[in-house]
């Protein structure tokens, strides 16, 4: 018989984790018909949470929330799960599981696990996640693929002790909780940001200058006196990275699209955008057109459809805050229907106000050092989600 343990572990387990089947670590029930028609008062709308299979989906592990809620009679036509159940998608997006929170009511396309004594909730749902291809994989190929406890009650998996489950969960808990006060840290900062921008932005506060006293007042001036097109393009095929400006920033355009897939034939003749130059899509969906700094550390090509510019004064900082400000602006001046065009000559004609160079150079500084502290946790976030990863692929066989 082989010994079957994990890369890592804490050291006080030696024993071997033991090959099982679902059927024998869990008691393993189906959730009932969920009522029809969606709504229907008859049913729906009273105190009893009623979870649906996208509030698993989305749990990440950890049901809390819901979307639905049962009546008495609903309650009656449905199945209840307590608060500790696994819970696992059976339909769709299958294979998805979720510890609960609390208990709720569930319909027939999700399934709720119930561990013997010998095993451990929250352990076991990381498993089944981490296995969560192979769950899909036991669906016969449809149309609409599902599953049901005939075919989860024989999966095959690799448990330890309970003790050793215990431990597991205990510590990845711990290193979930750090991430989850890491990115309320960074929602917390940046909306710090945003409202400090919001004030400085509508002169609701000022610097002062060196001596204390009072910036000139703002005026308003066409952008563009304050700005300069640049107008290269690249001469040869691939003479630069090839890059896209987004609603999230500007970035390589094989890292923008999957597999690394370059959406043009030929790049020859794009506009050049060097380091610290502004660029933004001149096409709109919606009306709204987001600017970035190419802060990237190289030059880059970018489609003709993105104008490439920067300040005359070189506080193209200050304008992207600007921007970010008057965000609802721009797309009063594009033009179109479906797909509106910003161009660059009704871009240049906008009015919108100034503070003098140094009171600019202020409010970017002050930018610049907020941005640091979001990349610094932002940084920090990705190291324990990679962190936790590692864990993840050498604690489990």
């Amino acid at each position: 018989m082989s010994v079957i343990v994990p890369e890592v572990r804490f050291s006080k387990f030696k024993d071997s984790w033991l090959e099982t089947s679902l059927k024998d670590v869990c008691k393993i029930e189906r959730g009932r018909f969920s009522p029809r028609p969606r709504n229907d008062p008859k049913f729906y709308g009273g105190d009893i949470p009623f979870v649906q299979t996208g509030d698993v989906t989305n749990s990440n592990g950890s049901v809390a929330t819901y979307t639905q809620t049962l009546n008495e009679e609903g309650l009656k036509v449905s199945k209840f799960f307590p608060k500790g159940t696994i819970l696992i998608t059976i339909a769709a997006n299958i294979g998805y599981c979720g510890v609960l929170r609390v208990g709720m009511a569930c319909p027939d396309s999700l399934i709720g696990l119930t561990p013997n004594k010998k095993n451990n909730n929250e352990f076991l749902c990381i498993l089944l996640n981490r296995l969560r291809g192979r769950i899909d994989y036991l669906a016969p190929q449809a149309a609409q693929k599902n599953i049901n406890i005939e075919f989860l009650a024989p999966f095959k998996l690799k448990v330890p002790c309970i003790q050793e489950q215990q431990e597991i969960a205990d510590f990845l808990s711990s290193v979930d909780k750090k991430i989850s006060l890491l990115k309320e840290k960074y929602a917390m900062l940046d909306q710090y940001k945003k409202g400090v921008m919001q004030k400085l932005f509508s002169q609701e506060i000022r610097f002062k200058d060196e001596n204390g006293n009072d910036f000139p007042d703002w005026k308003q001036s066409k952008l563009g006196e304050h700005l300069v097109e640049y107008k290269e393009r690249s001469q040869k095929e691939n003479e630069h990275e090839v890059l896209t400006s987004s609603r999230t920033g500007l970035m390589k355009q094989s890292d923008y699209y999957s597999e690394g897939r370059i959406t043009e034939r030929s790049n020859k003749g794009f506009n050049v955008i060097p380091e610290n130059h502004i660029t933004f899509r001149s096409r709109s969906d919606d009306r709204k057109f987001f600017f970035n700094l190419n802060t990237l550390g190289f030059t880059g090509i970018i489609s003709t459809y993105y104008p490439v510019f920067k300040m005359k004064n070189e506080q193209n900082g200050f304008f992207i805050e600007l921007t970010r400000y008057h965000k609802n602006v721009f797309g009063k001046y594009a033009v179109g229907t479906s797909q509106v065009v910003l161009s660059t000559t009704e871009f240049l004609k906008i009015k919108l106000e100034f503070p003098c160079l140094e009171e600019q150079r202020k409010i970017s500084d002050f930018a610049k050092e907020l941005d640091k502290k979001l990349e610094l946790v932002s940084q920090q976030i990705e190291q324990t989600q990679t962190f936790k990863k590692g864990l993840l692929q050498q604690m489990f066989v």
